[in-house]
């Protein structure tokens, strides 16, 4: 598979770039990043080397390279790839000789207070171990990705809309994976922008940027109908519950109270060192908010998928406090598809303590897909 524009990933410098005509300067944003400025805008989306420092601590395990997308109108998102390990010779040579389909790249899509880094620390080693050429973007202002600075004459309060967080991804999917259709992952809000690509792609299915996906799966997310009736069920069954989620997000208080970050995206048996250090991630990964609850209430219900849509898969946890056991149904139901929920299992799925049924689950659906595609292609 090639990559249209991707460069080696290489350590932050100063000066100009001579592929892209680019200057960027090295400078710190309040997330304690390196955020980069880019003074002269592309006039294309592109792909190049990274220039943004890894965050606060990645996990040992697994060899990641970082590379930026440089969107239409110059922002840069932080871009991190795990390739597929190599599978041993003899099954190699096995799926050769049954003609078996090769495994569809991941693209990981984050939701709200988060980045890539989340999908870094299990979901990324374990599906590249299994075959999978791996990849998760930092969405606009999130992460390592580009942040106007906060200063008087370019001050940004939200990171974007569904809309403009829609195109992003679908600029991202056209240079990234030119001939290989991805299956997107996302979560949580995250998992509300894909299903705005979905409709992008219904719109214009042949047109630019909006490529064809090989699958969609929706991990924990906001369902069409946004997260007002959510909200709605959680003050109705738990005030104190719904108003300390509330509070929680609004005032970020998961980032100073460990008590607040473990209701909100963890389980009670989460250990505590890997709950403080996943606090400190947090808290550094979202200098502003990722959308505007405004403009997604405004949108919401969305309408459901079309036709020909692409195989979508819809899990959920029975014990996630921010999205409820209803939300993932109501998502599995406009999408035609049973619901996976499982039991035990929090808001961040692919941190918590049982992250790798999340993770089986959606190996298993991945298979099917490739299944399916065998049998098409016979």
């Amino acid at each position: 598979m090639s990559h249209t524009g991707l460069l080696q990933s290489g350590p932050l410098y100063h000066g100009r770039s001579t592929l892209m005509g680019i200057y960027r300067c090295k400078s710190r944003s309040r997330a304690g990043h390196a955020a980069v400025h880019t003074a002269g805008r592309p006039k294309r989306a592109s792909v190049q080397a990274a220039s943004a420092p890894a965050p606060l601590r990645l996990p040992t395990s697994g060899k990641f390279e970082t590379y930026r997308h440089i969107t239409e109108d110059g922002w840069g998102l932080e871009l991190v790839r795990q390739p597929a390990d190599e599978l041993p010779s003899a099954e190699m040579e096995l799926q050769q000789r049954v003609g078996s389909a090769p495994r569809p790249p991941l693209l990981f899509v984050h939701g709200s207070y988060h980045s890539a880094w989340v999908w870094q620390e299990h979901f990324m080693p374990y599906f590249a171990a299994h075959g999978f050429d791996t990849w998760a973007v930092s969405l606009r202002a999130q992460g390592g990705s580009d942040c106007v600075s906060n200063s008087k004459s370019s001050p940004i309060l939200v990171a974007g809309t569904l809309d403009s967080h829609a195109k992003d991804l679908s600029d991202l999917i056209a240079e990234v994976f030119p001939t290989t259709p991805p299956v997107v992952v996302g979560h949580s809000f995250g998992g509300l922008i894909l299903q705005q690509y979905v409709q992008q792609m219904a719109a214009t299915p042949d047109g630019p940027g909006l490529k064809r996906l090989a699958g969609t799966a929706f991990l924990a997310c906001v369902p069409p109908s946004g997260n007002g009736s959510i909200v709605g069920r959680y003050l109705r069954k738990d005030l104190l519950l719904a108003l300390r989620v509330t509070w929680g997000f609004v005032a970020k208080s998961f980032i100073q109270d460990l008590s607040s970050c473990r209701e909100l995206f963890f389980s009670d048996d989460l250990p505590e060192a890997d709950l403080r250090r996943y606090q400190a991630l947090l808290a550094t990964c979202s200098p502003v908010r990722l959308i505007d609850l405004n403009d997604v209430n405004r949108q919401v219900p969305l309408p459901p998928p079309p036709p020909h849509a692409p195989p979508a898969f819809v899990l959920g946890g029975e014990d996630d406090k921010v999205v409820d056991v209803e939300a993932v149904e109501e998502l599995a139901k406009v999408y035609k598809v049973a619901p996976i929920v499982l039991p035990k299992l929090a808001h961040d799925l692919m941190l918590d303590t049982r992250w790798e049924r999340a993770a089986f689950a959606l190996e298993a659906w991945l298979e099917q897909l490739k299944v399916e595609a065998e049998q098409a292609g016979a």
